[in-house]
């Protein structure tokens, strides 16, 4: 999960990859957080009665956040590829999408035109099927429900926290929205990155739709997004 501060209030937002983390990243007032021992304990100690300190959490419907990670990742990876080399990256290609490259006969030592054109090329059927194998590999695929809680190890142990959050909002909703931006005063106008210019219309299979809702169960029951599937009456 990525958490952000608000610079002039002690309030923090979390969020995950694909779910508006360009537009947050590229706003004035807000920071974002290292994992480090003072941010545990803004964690704990904001479950006290007596705490100022405030979390929220920003989510996203599971199928709207998959296809803006396929969209991104696959359908502008020549666009991006360009992009990195006229700004002098050496690094072409993002590690969440490096993930899909075993199962897709591709490796980094290939020429890049040859992997951007396997990846614009690539249906979303078939990066669906992919999915299960790779999705906990990258924070663009987790599931958004880990961030209801921290981990932290100590001791050799393993320690859960859970986060108590004062308000989670819906990227669908407006009204979350409009609220989110004056609570972190920031502008929810900018957009970067925005995946939603390509106008590409994913056809979701049974298949694909299945392993969604297996897949982001949790996100599906705790966040309230409605199911493609059809569920006994």
């Amino acid at each position: 999960m990525i958490i952000f501060k608000n610079k002039e209030e002690d309030n923090y937002l979390i969020t995950n990859y694909k779910v508006m983390f360009s537009t947050l990243n590229n706003q004035n007032n807000l920071i974002r957080q290292h994992y480090n021992r003072a941010l545990y304990l803004k964690i704990l100690f904001s479950r006290l009665p007596f705490s100022k300190t405030k979390f929220y959490l920003l989510v996203r419907d599971p199928f709207k956040r998959i296809e803006s990670f396929y969209k991104d990742k696959f359908l502008r990876a020549e666009k991006s590829r360009l992009y990195k080399i006229k700004i002098g990256k050496p690094k072409l290609w993002e590690e969440c999408t490096e993930h899909f490259f075993p199962y897709l006969g591709l490796n980094t030592s290939m020429a890049p035109e040859l992997i951007s054109k396997k990846l614009t090329s690539i249906k979303f059927e078939e990066v669906m099927s992919i999915l299960p194998e790779v999705f906990m590999k990258d924070g663009h695929m987790f599931p958004q429900h880990n961030a209801k809680q921290i981990s932290i190890k100590k001791f050799g142990m393993l320690f859960k926290i859970p986060i108590n959050f004062e308000k989670i909002y819906k990227l669908e909703s407006q009204k979350d929205l409009m609220e989110m931006a004056k609570v972190f005063n920031i502008d929810i106008n900018i957009k970067h990155n925005n995946s939603n210019s390509n106008t590409e219309l994913i056809d979701w299979s049974a298949k694909s739709i299945e392993i969604t809702e297996k897949i982001y169960r949790k996100d599906f029951e705790y966040f309230g997004y409605e199911k493609k599937s059809k569920t006994p009456s």
